[in-house]
């Protein structure tokens, strides 16, 4: 488990901000995007932190498209959650990069809970049923543990 510091609570804060005045938006609500960016951030940092990788503090009006790194020539998706019994979740259309993470945050705390290569999440994928969009996801059971990334 990583326990991110003031400043990097901070930097997610302010990337957070970035991403949100671009025009990827996520939710309708009010206020939701910038939250569901701010989550984005924690799992990227703890991330970069662990693999000693740099978070990229642009803003990318059209998205990442789907690849948060780059390690040892392979693309890599982080996917935040914090939901009390999280899945690695992404839409059909979106699954682009090599690696998918599947990290857990509650406040300052980041568990990596495993990942997972692009064929075999295409592989094992489950529909959520009467969601928007109808996105796939694993649950942690297919994940690899973080250490053998």
């Amino acid at each position: 488990m990583i326990i991110l510091t003031d400043q990097e609570m901070n930097q997610a804060n302010e990337l957070a901000d970035i991403r949100n005045t671009g025009m990827t938006q996520y939710r309708k609500e009010p206020g939701l995007n910038r939250h569901q960016h701010f989550i984005g951030a924690l799992g990227e940092i703890a991330f970069g932190r662990l693999f000693g990788l740099e978070v990229e503090m642009i803003q990318k009006p059209d998205g990442d498209d789907g690849v948060d790194f780059l390690m040892n020539g392979r693309s890599i998706d982080v996917k935040t959650s914090e939901a009390p019994y999280p899945k690695l979740i992404s839409k059909k259309s979106k699954i682009r990069a090599d690696i998918y993470v599947l990290a857990h945050t509650k406040k300052n705390k980041v568990a990596f809970l495993g990942w997972i290569r692009k064929q075999n999440f295409i592989d094992k994928h489950q529909t959520l049923i009467g969601v928007e969009g109808s996105p796939w996801y694993v649950t942690n059971e297919c994940l690899n543990p973080i250490t053998t990334l």
